[in-house]
């Protein structure tokens, strides 16, 4: 297809998003799209077979969230570098083995980025006397099944549910809950 559509125009922009009209040909009215870095979900399990996951709270919806440790790709890091760094950051975890589970389009009608889901299924506390949790995400160990979980209120992010779907279909943890490794 030849696009003659002219160059897409920045419209609003901060630290965090761009937002972007692109005209398409045939169409009067732009469509906006929001430009804004990649970012990671990590689905994590300690090695007593515990979910990592966090609560914090989310401005956008004026309430607390239970969600897998997430976080964008910063400039110059891989998407496995961002995983390692927010499990750390989130929890205070550390694990050997990242898994890329699946890259998927957030939300493809409107943003620009994507979504890589990791696995780890050998966290463990980190050693390093330094770390000090990040400001204000709690993190908890959650030892219930998924099924209790993904019917949770306060698990309410589609980007964690996809995350541990997405470990689900490949046979990486079950419903029942996540299997302590080895």
């Amino acid at each position: 297809m030849n696009d003659q559509s002219p160059a897409p125009e920045v419209v609003f922009d901060t630290k965090w998003f761009q937002i972007v009209a692109r005209r398409v040909a045939g169409d009067p009215h732009p469509h906006y799209v929001i430009n804004c870095t990649d970012f990671v979900a990590v689905v994590a399990v300690t090695t007593q077979g515990e979910l990592l996951l966090v609560r914090q709270f989310r401005a956008a919806r004026g309430s607390t969230s239970l969600e897998v440790p997430s976080g964008h790709v910063e400039i110059g890091e891989t998407p496995e570098e961002a995983a390692r760094k927010e499990l750390l950051e989130e929890t205070g975890y550390v694990a050997d083995k990242f898994e890329l589970l699946r890259t998927l389009a957030p939300c493809i009608g409107r943003f620009s980025n994507q979504m890589w889901c990791y696995l780890a299924l050998d966290a463990r506390p980190t050693t390093d006397p330094d770390y000090r949790f990040e400001a204000g995400v709690e993190p908890v160990k959650y030892p219930g099944s998924l099924r209790t979980l993904l019917a949770e209120p306060e698990f309410c992010s589609s980007l964690s549910h996809t995350a541990l779907l997405a470990a689900l279909a490949q046979g990486r943890i079950g419903f029942d809950g996540p299997q302590k490794p080895g």
